[in-house]
């Protein structure tokens, strides 16, 4: 190779690996310090698009965990108000047969018609005041069901219709229409004949409960998948996103010892020049 002033192509050489050890230095520290393999587009284009597009799924996944969780709170306080009331049909029925029997006082079937008109009224007032969030579980305005967003898509198996019939109005007002005025009236025939229309409306209640029951199981169905799909996803964002910190470290001090080595080389090549000088001298 002959002897150059102008152009130094052995100090360019070592000059363009110093700035390379250095890059890749500063690419080691960056994802040591962050954790993460992919901090910019220019790290791993396409494994930032997956990694994108895993988080928006993995975010998605646990607002449905969400929703499941809040839908079976919302049945567990139908379901609760649903055991009172029927605690009061049975008081209720338990009235209605006593009242039946020709044995009582008026003064008695006087004291079981306010009882009996009294827990109506609380069955009604439940059926028109029991609400979860704003929404009215038991007087019957949910006709189309409620329906809860179970994943985090638009298909039609993203999401789950509870059923009109759970939120079916609960009212007894008239239902028993005539019950408290047969009982204080003493026609134990007409009394008695609304123990078929009580055991019915407390079989209903048994069914309605029974089929939130298996809804519940259905939401809790669905946490579950939900539950193992956020870690399945969350596992293979990991191994696209996460930074290896023992190979970054291992990397980082490889490339410290080649920018150490390239800056001494350095200024060994910006001095062959001088021997062209000496050449001059003679």
């Amino acid at each position: 190779m002959g002897i150059t002033v102008n152009t130094n192509m052995q100090a360019l050489r070592i000059q363009h690996n110093l700035d390379s050890a250095t890059a890749k230095m500063n690419t080691s520290m960056e994802r040591m310090s962050s954790g993460s393999r992919i901090n910019s587009a220019k790290d791993d284009a396409a494994g930032l698009a997956v990694s994108t597009t895993l988080a928006n799924t993995i975010s998605g996944s646990k607002i449905a965990t969400d929703n499941v969780n809040i839908a079976n709170d919302m049945l567990s306080t139908a379901e609760g108000t649903l055991d009172v009331i029927n605690n009061n049909l049975s008081r209720i029925r338990d009235l209605t047969e006593q009242a039946s029997n020709g044995t009582y006082s008026s003064d008695d079937l006087a004291a079981i018609s306010a009882e009996v008109s009294k827990r109506i009224t609380m069955v009604d007032n439940l059926a028109t005041s029991t609400a979860f969030n704003g929404i009215k579980l038991l007087d019957g305005s949910a006709t189309a069901g409620i329906t809860i967003q179970i994943g985090t898509g638009a298909a039609a198996t993203d999401s789950l219709t509870l059923d009109s019939s759970i939120f079916a109005s609960v009212s007894m007002a008239t239902t028993l229409s005539g019950l408290t005025a047969a009982i204080s009236a003493g026609v134990e025939s007409t009394t008695s004949g609304f123990l078929t229309t009580i055991d019915a409306a407390i079989k209903g209640l048994t069914t309605r409960v029974t089929a939130i029951g298996a809804a519940q199981n259905q939401l809790s169905a669905v946490s579950d998948g939900l539950e193992v799909q956020q870690q399945n996803l969350t596992s293979a964002l990991s191994t696209i996103q996460d930074a290896d910190i023992a190979s970054e470290s291992a990397n980082y001090v490889q490339q410290q010892i080649l920018q150490s080595a390239s800056a001494s080389l350095l200024v060994q090549a910006n001095s062959a020049p001088q021997i062209a000088l000496t050449l001059i001298k003679g």
